[in-house]
């Protein structure tokens, strides 16, 4: 009796050991293949950036501490050989001096060239800021549209559209000093003029 439970348990050990060295095997052989999520290729994307952010949301303060500037994407990509960062769909608020409102930049697509601190929008620019005592807001559209940081200009060489409550003008081209609050239309200015009642 105790040579058959000597040799039950030897069996027994033998299976154990047996079904250890197969997990182990199939584990061993599991670890080879590819660790990595087949999602993160997904999210990684096709143009391969050296680095990317997901619902990204980027704000930026004065010496003072005041916020000056507050960007949303839903995906923006960084690639530091060409020093340029693409942003999907950039929806921006640009905030100026106190008791102003701030102004609403929206494209399909954004362009951060950083050794020239320029920003290329592209695709359905609306640059937009409310009127006070709730009237229509400002607006300009255009299809591409240019900020240089450096200058603290906005410009273009496409067909812009500007609206506010009272008038609609048209242009080709135009050139915006920010701080100066001038703006310079270029060619082709066509303009309605409709007074309110």
């Amino acid at each position: 009796m105790a040579a058959e439970a000597l040799y039950a348990r030897s069996w027994v050990r033998t299976l154990g050991l047996a079904v250890t060295i197969v997990a182990l095997f199939f584990l061993l052989w599991q670890s080879d293949e590819s660790s990595e999520p087949v999602d993160a290729a997904a999210l990684r994307g096709e143009s391969e950036p050296d680095g990317f952010v997901v619902n990204g949301r980027y704000l930026s303060f004065d010496e003072t501490g005041q916020l000056t500037a507050q960007f949303e994407s839903p995906r923006i990509e960084q690639f530091e050989a060409r020093n340029e960062t693409i942003m999907e769909s950039p929806n921006a608020t640009l905030y100026g001096e106190p008791g102003n409102a701030p102004w609403q930049v929206q494209a399909n697509k954004g362009q951060f060239m950083e050794a020239d601190d320029l920003v290329h929008l592209t695709g359905d620019v609306r640059v937009s800021q409310q009127a006070a005592q709730g009237g229509r807001p400002l607006t300009l559209t255009t299809s591409t549209l240019t900020l240089d940081n450096a200058e603290r200009t906005v410009y273009t060489d496409a067909p812009v559209e500007l609206t506010d409550s009272f008038s609609l003008t048209r242009a080709t081209g135009m050139k915006a000093w920010i701080d100066d609050r001038i703006l310079e239309l270029d060619s082709q200015v066509e303009g309605r003029y409709e007074p309110g009642k």
